[in-house]
């Protein structure tokens, strides 16, 4: 610690930036500075002021050298406590109240509680000595600041034992009681005064420690707030490209179908034709009362007023209308199911049977939906079209059917190879 650090704690500078906490925080120190150089002082002055025998001169000599050890010494003891006084939260890592005596405790309190002793007794000659006696104080009052309560109450008990020692010297056992008593009026102040101060300082390095914590918890979690709502805003997204996929896709290829039917079918079979167009404008009809429905909602769902096994049905049916024999069988009872859950099931047999219409090229398809298993339900969607590499499986369809399934902690799975079909399966937890 150099010179220049000792006096900034023994007298902090104020400085025009500092803020009016700060300042008022200094002048207590300052005032708190200047009491303990007032105690130690005002028994030397008396002392050289009302004695000037020969034989005093030694005393005074002692209290001249004594004095100012002792108020540097005590300057010293509490320059940690000073300074922490003054950290902010950024410059104190730990932000405890953990200040901590030069040469450990015990060293600091002994060397200072034997100057006390030797200023009260080379004040000897002094009229009233209970100027001497407040130099007994300043070790109480460090005390509460740099130990625990057992370390304050052995203090606080070696003052008062040197105290009673002094008395007894002095003036006799006889005065030993009311000279206590008058003491200890002075210890209880000193150690409630010290106590509250110590106590608000403790308290206003926790709420800083804490304002400080809060700040850093609150910009990550504005951070965290960006991240989830960009998060959101993607999953939204994929989820409303996965419903216009889905929805808009499935209708827009079955009107195809039932367009290009009734092209083939124009000059041959009118009836038939004007039939195949009567579908395709029904499905139109449908597919714009379903996008209506997921402009206004985006939550639109096909299954409103419909099990999953009856919407599961009318897909299978409007397969078979464009010519492609599709059969339907559910297995074990069925039950209900999340929204979710029920939602991608459903889109998973509307995308399946949708790619077998336009890829397969098949006689026939296959629909199982499956109840046996308590914890998942399965969908399952065969062909014996003509099959594909596996890369098909990377299209936009099947990539968004198995984020929904896995969205739910479920898996979907491919199975197919070139002239061998193809198999889908989709399973979600119900």
């Amino acid at each position: 610690m150099t010179v220049r650090d000792f006096l900034d704690t023994a007298w902090p500078a104020i400085s025009v930036g500092d803020s009016e906490l700060q300042r008022r925080k200094k002048m207590a120190v300052r005032c708190a500075q200047l009491a303990t150089a007032a105690l130690v002082a005002a028994p030397v002055i008396v002392s050289l002021i009302t004695n000037s025998e020969p034989a005093a001169y030694l005393r005074q000599s002692c209290l001249l050298v004594a004095s100012p050890v002792y108020i540097f010494w005590s300057l010293y003891g509490m320059r940690d406590a000073v300074r922490r006084a003054f950290y902010s939260p950024e410059e104190n890592d730990s932000g405890q109240w953990q200040p901590r005596p030069p040469f450990g405790a015990a060293i600091y309190f002994i060397v200072q509680i034997s100057l006390a002793a030797v200023i009260c007794y080379a004040s000897a000659n002094v009229p009233d000595k209970r100027l001497a006696w407040l130099v007994l104080l300043p070790p109480i009052a460090h005390s509460v600041i740099l130990l625990r309560w057992t370390g304050v109450m052995l203090v606080t008990s070696l003052n008062v034992a040197v105290l009673a020692g002094l008395v007894v010297f002095w003036y006799g056992w006889r005065a030993l009681p009311n000279s206590l008593l008058a003491f200890s009026f002075a210890v209880l102040f000193t150690l409630v005064f010290t106590l509250l101060s110590a106590s608000s300082e403790k308290s206003r390095l926790q709420m800083e420690r804490l304002a400080g914590e809060l700040s850093e918890a609150n910009a990550k979690l504005r951070q965290h707030a960006v991240q989830v709502e960009e998060l959101s805003v993607t999953r939204e997204r994929n989820r409303l490209a996965r419903e216009i996929h889905d929805s808009l896709g499935h209708y827009l290829t079955v009107v195809n179908v039932q367009i290009e039917a009734a092209r083939t079918l124009w000059d041959q079979d009118p009836v038939r034709a004007r039939d195949a167009l009567a579908k395709a404008q029904t499905y139109t009809r449908e597919g714009l009362q379903d996008i209506r429905r997921s402009v206004a909602t985006l939550r639109a769902s096909p299954l409103d007023n419909k099990t999953l096994v009856e919407a599961l049905q009318q897909i299978v049916t409007e397969n078979n209308t464009t010519g492609l024999p599709t059969e339907m069988r559910v297995l074990g009872n069925s039950r209900s199911l999340s929204s979710p859950a029920e939602l991608t099931l459903y889109r998973a047999g509307q995308e399946g049977l949708t790619n077998v219409r336009k890829h397969a090229q098949a006689g026939k398809a296959g629909l199982v939906l499956n109840f046996e298993t308590t914890s998942e339900v399965r969908l399952t969607i065969t062909d014996d079209g003509v099959g594909a590499a596996q890369n098909i499986t990377d299209g936009f369809g099947l990539l968004g059917l198995r984020e929904r399934a896995q969205l739910l902690g479920g898996e979907l799975k491919v199975q197919t190879s070139p002239r061998a079909g193809f198999v889908l399966e989709i399973k979600v937890p119900g």
